[in-house]
This record gives C-alpha cells, structure tokens and sequence, in this order.
C-alpha cells in the first residue's frame, strides 16, 4: 500500500489488523477514509463478505436520497457481520462472484475500487441513478439503468475517474 498510496497513513491495532487512513477524490470532492483489513486465521468455510475489507468514508458523511428507486444509499452495508460498528460500509465487490480474495492486494483492488464506487456516488447525488456494476436493487422492470449498461458495454467500466484517466489518489 504505502508504495502506491504513500500519502495514506497505518495504523496496526493488533498482529492480525491494519487500518489505513487517507483521501480519495474522484472528482470535486475530496473523501477522507477508513479501509481495515482483518487477516483471516482459518478462511476454509469463510464467505468472502466476512474476510473483505471494511471500508468507510470518515469525511463527508454519505448522504441518503431517501425515497430513491436504487435505494436510499445503494451498495452499502449498514450492519457488517465482521463488526459491532455500524455503518454504511462500502459494498465494492459481488462476494458470490470470487471478484476478491484475501490474496488480492488493497492497493490494487480496494482502493480503487472505493475510488469508483465515490464516483458513482457523485453521480447517483446528481441523477438519482447508479451507474455502478454489481447487484443492487432493480427498477421495477427488473434490468440495470440502460445508460449504466451502456457505458460498461462501450467502455468496460462505469467509473467516470476511468474513463477520463483522472488520477484519483491526489487529494
């Protein structure tokens, strides 16, 4: 982490923990975050939603739209079952998909994956739409925002920093 995100601080709780601290900004907004990682003991048997990273934004507080279609703040967790916190935690992956395992590195997948999953925010504040990959609810007629679906078809992503090549880990 710290040679590709020298500007984010870690702090080690205990032998098995690790909590980093630093900013995202995918475009006008600059997040300060939250992003811990538990190594597991025994991952046999272990789904992977119990051994991901908790990721939180710290600062500004995420903002409902209560009433929204897509839900009053989509892919998040607001209980996780590795935490009495409560949340919201970034929900960054499909844990039924294996997109991530705890031999992926953080610096590789989380953050960057947070980074987009920010991006999206940006723009669900802006449209009431979320134009992110993943399960999350569906409109009534059960199938993904055509323009999300579109812009992933085209482009391989919805993330607005990867499509324009913006670097999202300057502050």
């Amino acid at each position: 982490m710290k040679s590709v995100f020298p500007a984010w601080s870690c702090d080690q709780p205990d032998k098995r923990r690790a909590v980093w601290h630093g900013l995202l900004k995918p475009h006008k907004i600059a997040y300060r975050m939250r992003v811990e990682y538990t190594e597991p003991l025994l991952p046999e048997g272990r789904s992977p939603l119990f051994l991901q990273p908790l990721v939180e934004v710290l600062d500004p507080p995420l903002k409902p739209r209560f009433g929204n279609s897509e839900g009053s703040l989509p892919h998040v967790y607001i209980a996780h079952p590795r935490t009495d916190r409560a949340g919201p935690f970034l929900c960054l992956f499909d844990d039924d998909a294996n997109e991530w395992t705890p031999d992926d590195r953080l610096s590789d997948t989380t953050i960057p994956w947070a980074s987009n999953w920010l991006s999206c925010y940006e723009s669900w504040q802006l449209t009431g739409k979320w134009f992110g990959t993943g399960k999350h609810i569906r409109s009534e007629t059960d199938s993904r925002d055509p323009d999300a679906a579109a812009l992933e078809r085209y482009h391989g992503t919805t993330s607005i920093a990867a499509l324009t090549r913006y670097d999202f880990s300057s502050p």
